[in-house]
C-alpha cells in the first residue's frame, strides 16, 4: 500500500537558526524511515519525499493531474505509450541539469527487485524480465532526445498516470547511482533541499531551493520535528510550531483556539487489520466473528466524532464506497459470535494522544463479548516493521492512498503483493485486480471494483472503523497552505508564507 501510512506526528523543540530570515516548523510523529522513494511505505518518509523530490507529474489539491518536471505529456490511442517532454533548464539541488537519462534511471529503479513499490510499475514493458541486473535494452523506458522520454506499457493501465503523479515516482540524478551513501543526504529537485539531520534532537533541516522550477519558496528553512501528539499540541498552543497537519485531530480539540482549522475530506480508512497467517485469524469464521464484535460507530463517536462512518474498506468518492452496510453482510453481523480463549494481541501506535484510552476501550469492549484481547502500545517504526514482516495478529492503522483510484487500496490484497498485510490468497480476487488494471472502460472498471470489494468484505480481513475528515491545525501566522483529499503527504507548501511578526516572536523565544 502505498502506501499505507498512519497519521500521527511528533515534534521536538523550537530552535531557530539566527542566519535564517524565516523558519517553518512541521510537527511529525516520527522522522522518515527512509529517504529512498522506492522504499517509502510510511507517511513520514512520503511527507519529506514530496518536499525534497519532484516527479514528472503531480496532483493539484483537487486531484487534477498536472505537469511537474514534465512540461507536457501525451498518451497513445491504444493507451500503451506515454510520451513526456521535460521543462527546459531544470536543475537538481546540486546545480546539475535534469535530463531524460535521469528519468530513465529513476523509473527503472522503481521496477528493480529491491523496490517496495515495484507492484505499481510492473505494467511497464520488460518489467517481468527484471530479476537481477537490469538490461535497459529490454525495458520500455527510452529517450527520444535529452528532453523527451517514452514509456511503453505491456497493456493499458489507466491509473498509471496517477502513479507517476504520486509520491514514489520521483526523479533522482543518475550520476550518483553508485554512491551507497546518497540517501544519507539526498539530492532531488523539490521545493526544499536536504540540509542536515540532528539525531539527538530528532530534527531534519531543509532549505529553500533557489532554482525550483516554480520559483523559490517564501520559506527559507523547513524543519521537521519528532515528538508525541501531546507535546506537539502543547507546542502549537505556544506558537512554537507552524502545523500539526499529520495528527488526526477532531474539530473539537482545544488546540484550534490557538490556530486555524484547515478542513478537508480525506481519502483514507482507519482499520484494524487481521493477519490470516496468524491463528486464530487463519480461520474465516473467527475473523468474521472478531470483526462483528466491534461496534465501529461507538468507537468513531467516542474518539473521532467528526469522521465519516465506514461501512466498507473504500473511502467516500471512490468506486466501491458503501453508504450503508451491505444487506448480505448485515445478516452475517447478526450471526452468533463464538469467541475463543486464545489471547489475541492488537498493536496500536503509542504516539496517539488517546492511545491508552483506545487500549482500554478495545480490551474492555471485546472482553464483554468473551474475547481474550490484549492491546499493545508500540512505537510507530516498530509497528511498521512488524506490519511489513507480517508479525502482528491485528493492528490499528490508517490506510491512505498514493493515487485516487480504488485499485490502489484493493491491490493491497493481491496474493503475490509483498505488501499484502493480511496474507489473504484468493485467485478470484487476483483476477479481478488484474482486470481492473487493464480495463480501459470506466463503467466496467467500476463493476470490477464492486465485485472485488464484495470478496474483501466477505473475507473479513479488515475491521473498518471510520473515514477521517482532516482537521489540519495551522498557525495563525501561516497562510497559503493547500490541503489535499489524498492525505497530509500531499499538502501543498509552494505558496506558504509566515507573517513577519510571528518570525520576530519566534526569535524572542530562542
Amino acid at each position: 500500500m502505498r502506501t499505507l501510512f498512519f497519521k500521527i506526528v511528533l515534534l521536538a523543540t523550537w530552535t531557530l537558526a539566527p542566519c535564517w530570515a524565516n523558519t517553518y516548523v512541521k510537527s511529525m510523529y516520527a522522522l522518515p524511515i527512509t529517504l529512498d522513494p522506492i522504499q517509502m511505505n510510511d507517511t513520514a518518509s512520503l511527507a519529506i519525499g514530496n518536499l525534497i523530490y519532484d516527479g514528472l507529474l503531480k496532483f493539484s489539491p483537487s486531484l487534477e493531474i498536472q505537469e511537474a518536471l514534465a512540461e507536457s505529456w501525451m498518451t497513445s490511442n491504444d493507451g500503451k505509450t506515454l510520451t513526456f517532454k521535460l521543462r527546459p533548464n531544470l536543475k537538481f539541488h546540486d546545480g546539475s541539469s535534469i535530463t531524460a537519462d535521469d528519468v530513465i534511471y529513476s523509473l527503472t529503479r522503481a521496477i528493480s527487485p529491491e523496490s517496495k513499490m515495484r507492484k505499481y510499475y510492473d505494467c511497464i514493458e520488460g518489467a517481468d524480465e527484471v530479476s537481477g541486473k537490469i538490461n535497459q535494452d529490454k525495458i520500455g523506458i527510452k529517450a527520444l532526445n535529452a528532453n523527451t522520454v517514452v514509456v511503453k506499457l505491456k497493456k493499458p493501465f489507466p491509473a498509471f498516470i496517477s502513479v507517476l503523479a504520486g509520491t514514489t515516482a520521483k526523479i533522482l540524478p543518475k550520476k550518483y547511482k553508485d554512491d551507497k551513501n546518497f540517501f544519507n543526504a539526498p539530492i532531488g529537485s523539490g521545493l526544499f533541499r536536504y540540509k542536515s539531520k540532528n539525531v539527538a534532537n530528532k530534527k531534519i533541516f531543509l532549505e529553500a531551493f533557489e532554482s525550483y522550477y516554480l520559483g523559490k519558496s517564501k520559506i527559507d528553512q523547513f524543519v521537521l520535528l519528532e515528538t508525541t501528539e501531546e507535546l506537539a499540541i502543547d507546542k502549537a498552543k505556544k506558537n512554537e510550531v507552524h502545523d500539526l497537519v499529520s495528527w488526526p485531530l477532531t474539530a473539537s480539540n482545544l488546540v484550534f483556539k490557538y490556530g486555524k482549522n484547515v478542513q478537508s475530506p480525506l481519502a483514507a480508512t482507519w482499520i484494524v487489520g487481521l493477519n490470516t497467517k496468524r491463528p486464530p485469524f487463519n480461520s474465516l469464521k473467527f475473523r468474521r466473528d472478531f470483526k462483528n464484535s466491534f461496534n465501529n460507530e461507538e468507537f468513531r463517536k467516542k474518539f473521532y466524532p467528526d469522521a465519516y462512518p465506514a461501512f466498507g474498506y473504500i473511502p467516500p468518492g471512490l468506486p466501491g464506497y458503501r453508504e450503508k452496510i451491505d444487506d448480505k453482510l448485515e445478516k452475517k453481523h447478526n450471526e452468533k459470535i463464538n469467541p475463543i480463549n486464545q489471547q489475541i494481541v492488537i498493536v496500536i501506535p503509542q504516539e496517539l494522544s488517546e492511545a491508552k484510552e483506545i487500549k482500554t476501550y478495545f480490551e474492555q469492549s471485546l472482553k464483554k463479548q468473551g474475547w481474550n484481547v490484549k492491546v499493545q502500545l508500540m512505537a510507530w517504526d516498530k509497528l511498521m516493521d512488524g506490519y511489513s514482516k507480517k508479525k502482528h495478529q491485528a493492528f490499528l492503522v490508517s490506510m491512505n492512498m498514493d493515487y485516487p483510484d480504488a485499485e490502489f487500496l484493493i491491490r493491497n490484497f493481491e496474493s503475490n503483493n509483498p505488501d499484502n498485510f493480511s496474507g489473504l490468497s484468493n485467485k478470484t480476487l487476483d483476477t479481478l485486480i488484474y482486470n481492473s488494471r487493464v480495463e480501459a472502460n470506466k463503467s466496467k472498471r467500476i463493476e470490477i471494483y464492486k465485485n472485488a470489494i464484495q470478496i474483501l468484505d466477505e473475507s473479513s480481513v479488515t475491521v473498518n472503523l471510520f473515514h477521517p475528515k482532516a482537521n489540519y491545525w495551522v498557525s495563525n501566522c501561516v497562510s497559503g497552505i493547500k490541503p489535499s483529499i489524498l492525505s497530509e503527504v500531499y499538502v501543498d507548501y509552494t505558496q506558504a508564507t509566515i507573517d513577519e511578526n510571528c518570525i520576530n516572536k519566534g526569535r524572542k523565544n530562542e
